[in-house]
This record gives structure tokens, sequence and C-alpha cells, in this order.
């Protein structure tokens, strides 16, 4: 199969695309584009700028793809979106390049499903195999690690960190990191209610991994302990075991605060 071009569609001849791309009818793909293999490019969608897109990726319809960042320092300067492959990106999906003061980048990760209304501001940083679910927004400079899913109407402050295979329930506000393997649900503020073991589970973590996890909840959670004294009992009791070092690095490093049972 060759690359199918509808007649009403607009590409400009600096754009790039691969081998056996179809684009539908009133799409537009503009200069500094490069469309990877097998990408299908559903009716009314506009992809722009600087933007790298991988192999087998589908635009539904009406998404923006590439635009310039909704930040009032940009200036234009050049800047970058790149996509990895096999996304699903449903309709009025919008995703942002970045800002010069934000690394001139936006990146996306590969098996991601984005479903209809979901927005990735500038800067932002999405892993592999999420599912954002309608709605959901992540403010500038976010980033969001892998196998995470992030409800319907669900939003992200800017700057913050979701953890690697966290679950953020719909209808959160979330303005904390939140960390991986957890689930986070509620606004202002937002909690964690521990492991997210059934999901975890059905993506084939092990009993002992998921025991391991919500031991260290346990001691998380306690009222009797601040966060520093239960970091320091879950080292003492648990250190070692690959999931647990990863949510107390998470801890350490992070700047805006975790999202806890208390708030």
């Amino acid at each position: 199969m060759s690359t199918t071009i509808h007649p009403t569609a607009v590409v400009d001849p600096k754009a790039e695309l691969g081998e056996d791309v179809v684009v539908g009818p009133f799409s537009i793909i503009e200069a500094g584009v490069r469309l990877g293999d097998r990408c299908r490019v559903g009716p009314l969608n506009r992809l722009t700028g600087d933007t790298t897109i991988g192999s087998d990726n589908r635009f539904e319809s009406h998404g923006s793809i590439g635009a310039p960042p909704q930040d009032l320092k940009y200036a234009g300067e050049p800047t970058r979106l790149e996509i990895g492959n096999h996304n699903v990106f449903r309709e009025f999906v919008t995703i942002h390049r970045g800002t010069p003061g934000g690394g001139a980048l936006t990146t996306l990760g590969s098996n991601g499903l984005y479903m209809a209304y979901v927005h990735i501001a500038h800067d932002c940083h999405v892993g592999s195999d999420v599912i954002f679910a309608n709605n959901a927004t992540l403010a500038g400079h976010v980033d969001v690690g892998d196998g995470s899913t992030v409800g319907a109407l669900t939003a992200v402050h800017q700057f913050c960190r979701v953890g690697e295979h966290a679950f953020l329930g719909g209808g959160s506000i979330v303005t904390k990191d939140s960390m991986p393997f957890m689930k986070i649900v509620g606004n202002r503020p937002a909690r964690c209610f521990g492991p997210n073991t059934i999901g975890l589970e059905r993506k084939g973590f092990s009993e002992d991994r998921r025991k391991a996890l919500t031991a260290m909840w346990r001691i998380l959670r306690s009222p009797k302990l601040n966060t520093t004294q239960a970091v320091t009992k879950i080292k003492d009791e648990l250190a070692g075991q690959k999931d647990v070092d990863q949510v107390l690095d998470f801890i350490e490093t992070s700047e805006r605060g975790v999202i806890l049972a208390r708030g």
C-alpha cells in the first residue's frame, strides 16, 4: 500500500511522510513535521511545528499536534515535539511543543492511548504504555512514568511528577508528586490510597512484589511517623526490593512533596 493523501488535505512539500501513510479529508500537515510509516491521520487534524512522530500512530480527528506552547514567555523560538510509536490519539487531543525555559522539548513514548480532549502542555515528558482518559490534562513541565493511568477530568499541576504505574482517579486535582504504583484520588488535597494492587496484578506483578509494596505502604501511612521517619523505617525493613527502592528514591528526589494518605 502506498501513501494516500485525500484531495482536500494540505500537506506542505517540506513535511516528511513515511511509507503507507494515510491522510484524511481536510487535515493539514505543515513544514517541519516528520511522520513515520503506517500512520493514520483522520479528518480535520493539524500537525505542525518541529514535530517528529514515529510509526503506526493513529490520529482520529480534530487534533492539534505540535502547536506552539501556551506560555506568555514564548517568543517564537525553535522548540520540538517528539512522539514514539503505536499511539492512539482520539478526538480533539492537543499536544504542544516545548519552551526554551523547559528544555525546548515535549516527548511522548509509545503504545499510549490518549482519549478525547486530552491536553499535553509544553515541556511534558510522558512515558510508554500510558492511558489518558477523556479530558485528562497536564500543565507544563509534568513528567509521567511508564504504565501510568490518568483518569477522566483529572488535572496535574505544572512541575509535578507521576511515577511509573501510578493510577490517578477521575476528577482528581494533583498538585504534588504521585508515587509509583499508587492510587491517587481526590482534589485539594488529593490523597493516596495505597498500591494499585489489582492493576499491578493485571500487569503481571508477582504476589511478592505486591506484598512488598503493601508492607511499605503500611509504614508510610502510619500516623505515628512523619515521612522522614517512615522512609528510615522502610529502609531498615524492606530496602533492597526493587519496587520499594524505586518509591523511596522517588520520595527523596521529590521537590514538590509526595501525595500521602493524610493529604
